[in-house]
């Protein structure tokens, strides 16, 4: 034991010396990794040792379970201690290693590395052998190089903070927006930032996030540089000045005046409501993270950068590299990156691309051609911001799940996710619909038979469309659907369905291929704000029914729980293609109305009756009648949202739709 003390030593001389951090797996018996761990605390303060997982007993700060590594976010130590033996949790391992700063040690205890089990296994091992791997009687293995790296980590950040404070000092309507991978100091800038304004001048300031934990870093740098100021849940107060939070769909309710936003995790949001917030506020500060555990790819740069290039000519971009906890090239970060393939990014299209073809991906493939998986991972966290490390190994892992994809070029230009569900048995479904069971994965089964009683749907067979992503490149060229028809030509189930946070977009995509929407939740996504929707195509024998549920249901709930449903939305989910629905007269009554007549509550019956039996009409209907009539918006609402003096003029405009009507 005395070498491996001195290999331990010297290691984390050399990662002090660099500013780095290094990973280290110990590989072999129990007995003797608890002793290898030992050693190495003999060289590490307690107070800066950090346990995740696992039962050995070390003197550690902290220590919280395999799938809690979350819980250790925006804390410090030199040592953090892995114990994977009984299980790994891959969103909570890559959320600890942040925790770990610069001169600091990482060390995974697992079992040997040869005794893989699952694709998952042979991945993550693949990954671990490029580590520091210490195997219990071999030999230690080569300590990196010292190669001192000169270090300038507040620099950029500095930068970042100027360009903050000019957002508000500037000319209006010029937006920032900071990108960067975690770690760089994003969240600190924008606190370092708030507090200087607020030192100079009384200002608002607003800070908006998917979640009040995610802002938590930029309150704890404005608190640090304003000492005496009031600090509450959510907002600190400065002399005249206030930083507040405020969840981002109760900022687009508010019709307060506010002298600057900060948006913390923008590609978090959904783009539709950061537009809206661009609309509202002229003074605005996005920062996100467009790669780690946090990212989303590039989706948030081509889609909503693109927008708001053509809509403010004079926005500001800026992207922070250098880490400000460790050092420029750290192996740690590189290696986790690697490993769950969080540096993926998309491939320009070949100048000639093909006529799409549908092909199965065998797993042993996605293991042995890593940039394979690589190239359609980072369609996969392109097209959803909550891709996780976990989905990369649960893709390995779980064997209903498949991966089809269109490459070209060995190059992925389209890829579909699919789930195998169904098939329940009769006693199974009984207790689903209960209430006494709700058993792991099949997702609509649950929701057919459970919440709209259709029993004989959930003894089907069904494929699930959990993602399906094409090159943004190679989008609304009708490449989806043809994708879509294809996985259908290919398999063989009674029915299929998907499940997304709807918008009108996706909702009109998924139409184009035939499916029908059958149950919408009635809460929305805490990170994306959208409600779940699932739809399904084929199996005709209840199908008919699902929709009818659907349509009664969520027509009675558009004046109850979706009042605030976006109105597009509405238009997307109310309209049908039954053509035989003729468009009955509104009647004698709502005439004389129209002309200035009786009163809104008689022909208010009327109107409701009427849209209810031509749904196809919603189209045609006005944003007005929408919110007044369909979702039954009371006057003063309705004033306030299309900028009414009062209820009289609000109704004189209704009058004058349904004149036009």
């Amino acid at each position: 034991m005395a070498a491996l003390n001195h290999y331990f030593t010297q290691l984390i001389n050399i990662a002090q010396q660099r500013h780095h951090r290094f990973g280290v797996v110990l590989s072999g018996d129990s007995d003797w990794q608890d002793a290898s761990i030992e050693q190495l605390c003999h060289a590490i303060k307690p107070e800066s040792l950090y346990q995740l997982g696992g039962s050995i007993a070390l003197q550690a700060t902290k220590s919280v379970k395999f799938n809690k590594g979350q819980q250790l976010l925006g804390q410090e130590c030199e040592l953090l201690v892995c114990d994977f033996r009984d299980g790994i949790d891959a969103n909570s391992f890559s959320a600890a290693t942040g925790c770990v700063k610069g001169g600091g040690i990482i060390v995974i205890l697992c079992d040997a590395l040869e005794q893989t089990q699952g694709y998952d296994s042979a991945w993550f091992n693949q990954s671990l052998q490029k580590l520091l791997v210490i195997e219990q009687g071999s030999e230690l293995p080569a300590l990196p190089n010292i190669n001192v790296t000169e270090m300038s980590p507040f620099e950029q950040q500095g930068i970042a903070v100027e360009k903050i404070i000019k957002v508000v000092e500037g000319h209006r309507k010029r937006p920032l927006v900071m990108t960067a991978d975690r770690g760089r100091g994003k969240s600190s800038a924008l606190g370092i930032a708030a507090a200087q304004l607020m030192q100079s001048r009384a200002i608002h300031i607003v800070l908006t996030a998917p979640s009040s934990a995610t802002i938590s870093p930029v309150f704890e740098h404005a608190s640090r540089l304003l000492p005496d100021a009031k600090r509450g849940k959510n907002i600190i107060e400065w002399e005249n000045s206030i930083l507040e939070f405020v969840a981002p769909d109760e900022l687009l309710k508010r019709t307060q005046a506010i002298d600057c936003l900060f948006v913390d995790e923008a590609s978090a949001i959904p783009i539709p409501m950061l537009k809206k917030m661009v609309e509202s506020h002229h003074r605005t500060v996005f920062s996100t993270t467009i790669h780690g555990y946090e990212g989303c790819g590039r989706g948030f740069t081509l889609k909503f950068q693109t927008w708001l290039k053509e809509q403010r000519p004079g926005s500001v971009f800026y992207h922070l590299d250098q880490p400000i906890r460790w050092a420029s090239g750290d192996p740690l970060e590189l290696w986790l990156f690697d490993s769950f393939l969080l540096n993926a990014d998309l491939v320009e299209v070949p100048n000639a691309v093909s006529k799409p073809v549908l092909e199965l991906i065998d797993k042993q493939r996605l293991v042995d051609k890593p940039e394979l998986l690589r190239s359609c991972f980072a369609l996969l966290v392109n097209a959803h911001y909550q891709t996780s490390p976990n989905d990369l190994m649960l893709l390995l892992s779980d064997p209903a799940i498949q991966l089809y994809v269109w490459q070209q070029d060995e190059q992925c230009l389209a890829s579909i996710l699919t789930v195998d569900e169904g098939r329940l048995s009769p006693q199974l479904i009984n207790e689903v619909q209960l209430g006494q069971r709700r058993p792991r994965g099949h997702l609509v089964p649950i929701v057919l038979a459970g919440q709209l009683g259709l029993t004989q749907a959930a003894a089907q067979s069904s494929l699930r469309v959990m993602r399906i992503a094409v090159h943004p490149q190679l989008q609304n060229m009708g490449n989806g659907q043809l994708l879509i028809r294809q996985l259908q030509d290919m398999t063989h189930y009674d029915f299929y369905s998907t499940s997304f946070g709807a918008t009108p977009e996706l909702v009109a995509f998924w139409k184009s291929v035939g499916f029908q929407p059958v149950k919408l939740g009635s809460q929305r996504d805490q990170a994306s704000g959208t409600h779940s929707l699932v739809m399904t195509l084929g199996s005709s024998n209840w199908s008919d029914r699902a929709s009818e549920i659907f349509q009664q249901s969520f027509h009675y709930a558009l004046s109850e729980g979706f009042q605030q449903l976006e109105i597009e939305l509405v238009r997307s989910l109310i309209s049908v293609n039954d053509a035989s629905v003729e468009n009955r007269g509104v009647g004698r009554l709502v005439q004389l109305y129209a002309q200035g007549g009786t009163n809104f509550d008689s022909v208010a019956p009327i109107l409701d009756n009427w849209w209810k039996q031509a749904p196809h009409l919603a189209n045609q209907l006005d944003d007005l009648f929408i919110r007044k009539v369909v979702q039954r918006w009371d006057w003063n609402q309705c004033a306030k949202a299309f900028n009414f003096a009062g209820y009289k003029q609000t109704e004189q405009a209704l009058r004058e739709i349904l004149r036009s009507l």
